[in-house]
């Protein structure tokens, strides 16, 4: 049995004007039958190749479908665009890439979904036309400054304008600084060969003189990368930076015969073979097993590290020669 329904629940619904008007109404089209506005401000749509893989793949399912209005409702808005819709029953709203790779491919029909009520203004169908490209990316920064000024000029202020995109009009100011650019520089924004940082900052001077204001910017970002990269290098362990302009290796420890304090190995070494078995006297170096491993020992002493030289020495000095050890330092500190 159906629910039952209150008559007078439904005295308060909303109703349509028009029947349909703010329904989404899905339907199957000949791509013949659709019309590409000229406001969309996009111009890359990928290649044919790329095209062609997309509609392809509509060909086996597509899972989005395209969003138009009907001729009449756009004419309404557009009237001087009669000739662009041509003979087509729709116009498109959202969805021109996907339009133009069934085209591409020769699908026979499209997914459309009929929105009537984005037409119910301008500013509202260039809301629809251009808010998602926006949010996806998918406008390079010039084409996205063209849509927001054709917001702009249809909202009549950049807050306006703001308040329809959902952003700040410093977003809106930003974009819009990109179109006092002079066509060329335009172009270097659109491949990425000028940043758009940059581009902000040369668009307020004259068009003959912004290209050598990019030179400029370009040659100082270049040197900061470089010094950004010169201090990034390891310094070595002692601390000395690498000299790459001049290829002179870094700063090295004195040698022997240089003026500072003896270097490990060499008059430290002396000491160690200078003690004897006997008691401590000094005399030729030994020739006894404990002495040549004392020897080779001290070639890798740490003399930084009195604690860990006290160690190696307890551990590769015989204990009756430890105090002739000692007594021969203090001999030679003295």
């Amino acid at each position: 049995m159906g629910k039952r329904v209150s008559l007078s629940s439904l005295a308060d619904a909303p109703t349509e004007d028009v029947p349909g008007h703010s329904t989404a109404t899905l339907i199957r089209l000949r791509p013949a039958q659709i019309a590409a506005t000229p406001l969309n401000p996009r111009a890359n749509y990928g290649t044919d190749e790329e095209l062609a893989e997309l509609g392809e793949s509509m060909r086996v399912r597509q899972l989005q479908p395209v969003v138009a209005v009907s001729r009449a409702r756009y004419l309404t808005l557009w009237p001087d665009h009669e000739d662009h819709a041509g003979a087509a029953d729709y116009v498109l709203a959202n969805g021109e890439r996907r339009y133009r790779a069934a085209v591409h491919v020769g699908l026979e029909r499209l997914d459309v979904i009929v929105r009537e009520e984005i037409a119910d203004s301008r500013a509202a169908f260039l809301d629809a036309l251009l808010s998602e490209n926006i949010d996806r990316k998918n406008f390079d920064p010039i084409e996205e400054a063209l849509a927001v000024e054709a917001m702009v000029h249809e909202c009549g202020t950049a807050n306006a304008a703001a308040t329809r995109f959902r952003r700040h009009e410093t977003w809106v100011s930003q974009r819009r600084a990109l179109l006092k650019l002079a066509p060329g520089m335009q172009q270097r924004v659109r491949t990425g060969e000028l940043p758009v940082r940059i581009a902000r900052s040369v668009a307020a001077l004259p068009h003959d003189e912004q290209e050598s204001a990019w030179l400029r910017a370009r040659a100082e970002q270049a040197q900061e990368t470089q010094q950004r990269a010169r201090q990034r290098q390891p310094r070595s362990p002692r601390g000395d930076t690498p000299a790459p302009e001049t290829g002179r290796p870094a700063r090295q420890p004195p040698g022997p015969d240089e003026a500072g304090d003896p270097q490990p190995g060499t008059g430290q070494r002396e000491i160690f073979t200078a003690v004897k078995t006997d008691g401590g006297a000094e005399g030729p170096p030994s020739t006894t097993p404990e002495e040549a491993q004392a020897r080779a020992a001290s070639a890798a002493m740490p003399w930084d590290s009195p604690a860990e030289l006290a160690r190696l020495i307890r551990e590769h000095v015989a204990p009756e020669h430890i105090t002739a050890l000692i007594d021969l330092l203090h001999e030679v500190a003295a």
